[in-house]
C-alpha cells in the first residue's frame, strides 16, 4: 500500500523555475526554490494562477510557532504567531526583513529605524532601566520619574529663575532682599537717589569721610556741608553742624530747618575745654561783650 502523497515537482534538484499554471487547489513543489505552490483561482474565473509558501519545509511543530492558511476562494494570507517563550522554548524565530529581524532570541533594527507611528506607544517606566532621575540640592533628594517634571524655582526677592527653549537663566530680581548677613570682599559702588543705612552700630575703617561728590566741583552749588542729626527735646528736632555756605564759616545749630541742603535754625552752645581762636568776633564771654 502506498503510504506518499506526490505532487507536480522540479524537473531537476536544484530547478527554480515556478508553474507557469495550475489548476485550482492543484499543489506542486520546487524543491531549488523551496517552494510549495497552490493553485488559486482568480475573482473573475479566468486563468489559474499560482500561489506560493516560502520555506514551510523549514516550520515543524513545537518550535513555537503555529501556523495556518486561510480557505476559501478570496486571497489567503499566511498567518504566523509565536508562542510565549519558556527556559526551553526561546529563541527559535528566525525571520528578516530590510528594517528588522529576529534571530536567536535577539531583536535587530536595522537601516529603515523606526517609523514615529511605531514609536507612538509608551513603554512603562518600569520595564526601563534606569527609569528615574534623582534631584538633589546636597542635602535633600527626590526621585522624578520619567516623563515628569523638575521645577526650578528661585526665593522671592532673592533669586529669579526663567526658562527658555530649554535654557534656565538664574539672576537677581530688581528688588534684592537679603535675609542674613552679607560680605562684600571687593569694592561696593552704589548709584541712587536715597541710600539708607538702619544699623545700630556703624563702624567706618576710613579716618576721613568726605562730603559734596566723588570728584572736585567745578562751580558753587550753594549748598552747606556737613552732618544733620535728630534728637527730643520736648518734640522731635533737627541739629546741624558743618559749613554753612552763605556765611562761609562752621556753624551749630539747633531746632534747624533744611531746605534743599542749606540749613537754618538757632546757633547751638558750644561747650570745650579749651578754645584757640586766632580772632574772636562778636563774642559774648560770661555776660561781657569783647
Amino acid at each position: 500500500m502506498a503510504n506518499t502523497l506526490k505532487v507536480k515537482r522540479s524537473a531537476t534538484f536544484s530547478d527554480t523555475g515556478n508553474p507557469s499554471s495550475l489548476t485550482y487547489g492543484e499543489m506542486a513543489w520546487n524543491n531549488g526554490g523551496n517552494k510549495l505552490f497552490v493553485g488559486k483561482q482568480t475573482n473573475n474565473g479566468g486563468t489559474v494562477e499560482p500561489f506560493h509558501i516560502s520555506t514551510l519545509a523549514d516550520i515543524t511543530a513545537g518550535e513555537g510557532l503555529d501556523v495556518s492558511l486561510g480557505s476559501g476562494n478570496a486571497d489567503n494570507a499566511l498567518t504566523i504567531s509565536a508562542e510565549d517563550a519558556t527556559v526551553s522554548n526561546k529563541g527559535v524565530a528566525s525571520f528578516a526583513t530590510a528594517d528588522f529581524s529576529v534571530s536567536s532570541g535577539a531583536v535587530a533594527i536595522k537601516s529603515g529605524g523606526v517609523s514615529n507611528t511605531q514609536l507612538a506607544g509608551s513603554i512603562a517606566n518600569s520595564k526601563l532601566a534606569n527609569s528615574q532621575i534623582t534631584v538633589s540640592d546636597g542635602s535633600n533628594t527626590t526621585a522624578t520619574s520619567l516623563g515628569g517634571t523638575i521645577t526650578f524655582a528661585g526665593t522671592s526677592n532673592e533669586i529669579e529663575v526663567a526658562e527658555s527653549s530649554g535654557t534656565v537663566t538664574y539672576g537677581l530680581p530688581n528688588n534684592v532682599t537679603v535675609g542674613n548677613n552679607l560680605t562684600v570682599t571687593g569694592n561696593l559702588t552704589v548709584n541712587g537717589t536715597t541710600t539708607t543705612v538702619n544699623s545700630t552700630t556703624t563702624t567706618l575703617d576710613d579716618p576721613i569721610l568726605t562730603l559734596g561728590g566723588d570728584t572736585a566741583p567745578s562751580s558753587d552749588d550753594n549748598k552747606d556741608r556737613g552732618v544733620e542729626f535728630r534728637y527730643y527735646s520736648g518734640s522731635a528736632k533737627i541739629g546741624y553742624m558743618g559749613w554753612d555756605d552763605s556765611t562761609q564759616k562752621f556753624t551749630m545749630l539747633t531746632d534747624a530747618s533744611n531746605s534743599s541742603e542749606v540749613f537754618s535754625g538757632t546757633l547751638a552752645p558750644l561747650q570745650i575745654g579749651v578754645l584757640t581762636a586766632s580772632s574772636v568776633d562778636g563774642a559774648t564771654i560770661d555776660g561781657g561783650t569783647y
